[in-house]
């Protein structure tokens, strides 16, 4: 029997061990620029740096909840921890662009099942009547850590050097690895043999879709490449899912869909992860692109959300037993549409105190409708089942999260080519003309000659029409995340618990 006090401290120590996983997630995209220019290489081999660790999870994922339920809980979370930590301390003294993405899927191969383990754990440590506070609780890292990540990794590049962004998750895991030993009992295990059909199925298709999503918004979504991708990807996955239902011992028991609570939370999930990645996405490309911020200060605009987040987690943990997932759920969206709906509208110039505030707003959103599901979804599974909900709730997770950034970006590039176009198919020559000239007059007016201020004139217009068509690409973005905050509200709507079967 585990006592109150060691429930509470196993908390804490699970979600040390999240928050750096987390953490990790959206602390790299930062560093990208540094790591191109410090090994010399083209943003083709560098962009693996970040594929080759989602790729990674799809492989590696499906097979989690065996480990654990054969292996044992705690060892096997233990084991992620220290290969995460070995993988971010190999990526920290990498000596080109090749050994850092080999070092990424190595991170990747513990990272990818940090998560899935420590909700795991949590839901076998509390009673059901304490689960929704404890997850709750455990939700700060889950919105923090990404929220973070942008400013602290702005910060470390800044600051020292790209390398610091993994050498901080060392101590980190070393701590975690260090209490879990200490701390957790382990859980029950069961003798099965492991689906090995089902294995290579899962790793294609799960890998092959991975692929395809974080390669679609720079390949093309319509290229030869992301199409053979996707193609191979449904095949795969269409022979898991048919074949999983009837084979003994199956990577994925399909006994966890019997249960309306758990389907409709991982839809709730998947477009939260849109939602969610995609906001913390957009806020800080747009500042650094559109006004010239650094890393670091982008960053430091997310920082309300974060607060926003910070209030109502543990307001929803409380709520949830009281008023029921859908209602929090819903008004989590509602507060995130209003939150993200007047950034479509955002300029160039807009005071940034007033970004602040509607990301305050989405914040407050995200804190009340992201944990609620997720707490009724694995409370609703018997026993023997939380670890394969746990492990497919988060691949869910993982494919929203990294789908919601590279929509974004293609939305970004395309909407961008096309408002260009536009401005140049309507702009009329005595618009463009008077624009140079007034630009012309203010180079003069500072000292230039008359040929230097026609050249930089020139450039300028240029310039000022391509910042008018990435500002209505990115409004065009926040209204396709707006639409993800809708959809959501639709599976939202079944996450009661009234009649629930979990097999």
């Amino acid at each position: 029997m585990v006592t109150q006090r060691r429930k509470w401290l196993i908390l804490i120590v699970v979600s040390l061990g999240l928050f750096m996983d987390l953490l990790d997630m959206s602390i790299v995209n930062v560093a990208v620029p540094r790591i191109m220019l410090d090994f010399g290489a083209d943003m083709n081999i560098t962009a693996y740096v970040i594929t080759a660790y989602m790729v990674t999870i799809g492989i590696f994922e499906p097979v989690t909840a065996y480990l654990a339920d054969t292996l044992g809980l705690k060892k096997i979370y233990i084991l992620a921890l220290i290969v995460f930590t070995l993988g971010s301390s190999s990526c920290a003294m990498s000596w080109s662009i090749h050994s850092l993405i080999l070092f990424r899927i190595l991170q990747a191969i513990g990272g990818g099942m940090i998560m899935p383990l420590a909700l795991a754990i949590v839901n076998k440590t509390f009673t059901k009547k304490e689960l929704p506070l404890a997850m709750g609780l455990m939700g700060i890292p889950l919105l923090v850590a990404p929220s973070l990540g942008p400013t602290l990794g702005g910060y470390l590049v800044e600051v020292h050097n790209w390398r610091w962004i993994f050498w901080v998750n060392v101590p980190i895991g070393i701590t975690s690895m260090l209490l879990s030993h200490i701390l957790l009992k382990e859980f029950e295990t069961v003798r099965k043999k492991l689906d090995l059909r089902g294995l290579i199925l899962s790793s294609i298709g799960f890998a092959s879709l991975f692929l395809a999503i974080t390669n679609g918004s720079t390949d093309g979504w319509t290229s030869f490449k992301i199409v053979s991708l996707f193609i191979m990807s449904a095949i795969t996955l269409l022979l898991f899912f048919a074949l999983e239902p009837i084979t003994k011992d199956p990577l994925l028991d399909f006994r966890i869909f019997n249960t309306r609570v758990y389907s409709a939370a991982l839809f709730v999930t998947f477009l939260l992860m849109v939602y969610l990645f995609g906001s913390l996405y957009l806020i800080p490309l747009f500042m650094q692109q559109l006004r010239n911020l650094g890393p670091f200060a982008s960053g430091l605009i997310l920082i309300p959300e974060f607060l926003g987040a910070f209030i109502t987690l543990p307001l929803s943990a409380v709520l949830l037993p009281r008023i029921g997932a859908v209602i929090l759920t819903v008004t989590g969206m509602i507060l995130m549409i209003l939150g993200i709906y007047p950034l479509t509208h955002l300029q160039v110039i807009t005071e940034l105190h007033s970004v602040e505030m509607h990301l305050f707003v989405i914040g407050c959103g995200l804190g009340l409708s992201i944990m609620p599901s997720m707490t009724l979804a694995l409370s609703a599974l018997s026993e023997e089942l939380v670890n394969q909900g746990s492990a497919f709730l988060n691949l869910v997770r993982q494919i929203g999260s990294a789908l919601g950034v590279s929509i974004l970006t293609s939305v970004i590039d395309q909407r961008a080519h096309y408002y260009m176009q536009t401005i140049k198919e309507n702009v009329s020559a005595s618009n463009t003309i008077m624009l140079v000239g007034q630009f012309m007059s203010h180079f003069q007016a500072v000292g230039y000659t008359l040929d230097q201020s026609k050249q930089l004139a020139v450039a300028y217009a240029i310039s000022f029409f391509q910042q008018q068509a990435s500002v209505q690409a990115f409004h065009d973005a926040f209204g396709v995340a707006m639409i993800a905050s809708f959809l959501g509200i639709i599976p939202a709507l079944f996450l009661y618990k009234k009649g629930d079967k979990s097999g």
